[in-house]
């Protein structure tokens, strides 16, 4: 019977999960909205699913590591890995995640930047620009010493798209799946996704090139994230998609703890 790791990023709108072999590589990627849960139990029965759909048992789960943006859905996770599936967890936080950070105040950044940090740095060994394209757009920034140097936030795709659609009268809600042919609208629908789509890349490369101004050395960019696949192809400043950064950040500092 195989050992796994179940590596967790609870976000704001959706959690993703991956199963990584104790050695590498990852087994299973599977992801569901975020909600509120009631008990660890609960949050069982939803990943079961999924470990029922993968043919994976309980019983092969060895380690658990977890990065969250949900306070209230941590505790849940950290009861689940350590009385239903492993006693091996661990939580990403600045006191877990093996990075030196040079930041004003170091305990209000993200546990998901950590990681992605902390993947990046593992997997180039250089200076990077990481952006991540979640509920919010995040630029996090790393010296060619593995410095996290920290970086900028941005609203979200998703979430300017649902502020528009609520807050006026007769704008709909809109597939962005594919970007527009031109950039100047014929219709609603088509304006929507030029200033959308190409206003985020607009905003994705602007900072990036005033970020990377402000580094000592030139950065490799990476995009991960849900939308990474969307904006990344349409932008000048993104060299690299790397869709399961966080996760195997995750999985790192599983290994750094445990192995």
């Amino acid at each position: 019977m195989s050992e796994l790791i179940l590596t967790v990023d609870v976000g704001n709108t959706a959690t993703t999960c991956g199963l990584y072999e104790k050695e590498g590589p990852i087994k299973a990627l599977f992801s569901f909205k975020t909600t509120m849960v009631t008990s660890a139990e609960e949050l069982l029965a939803k990943i079961n699913q999924f470990f029922i759909l993968y043919k994976v048992s309980l019983t092969e789960i060895k380690g658990l590591s977890l990065s969250s943006v949900v306070p209230p859905l941590e505790d849940f996770w950290v009861e689940l890995g350590k009385r239903w599936l492993a006693r091996e967890v661990v939580v990403a936080s600045k006191e877990t995640v093996p990075l030196s950070l040079d930041l004003k105040y170091p305990t209000e950044v993200g546990a998901d930047r950590l990681v992605n940090a902390l993947a990046g740095w593992r997997k180039y060994k250089r200076s990077l620009i990481i952006v991540d394209f979640g509920t919010a757009i995040t630029f996090d920034c790393l010296s060619s010493e593995g410095v996290y140097l920290g970086g900028a936030i941005a609203p979200g795709l998703f979430l300017s798209m649902e502020a528009l659609f609520r807050g006026t009268a007769k704008l709909p809600r809109i597939d962005l799946a594919t970007p527009p042919e031109r950039v100047i609208g014929k219709d609603t629908v088509s304006a929507l996704k030029s200033g959308l789509l190409f206003g985020f890349v607009g905003l994705t490369d602007y900072l990036v090139k005033k970020l990377a101004q402000e580094m000592a050395s030139s950065p490799l960019v990476v995009a991960t994230g849900g939308l990474a696949g969307l904006i990344a192809p349409l932008s000048e400043t993104i060299q690299k998609i790397d869709p399961t950064l966080t996760l195997d950040g995750l999985f790192f500092l599983w290994k750094d703890r445990f192995t």
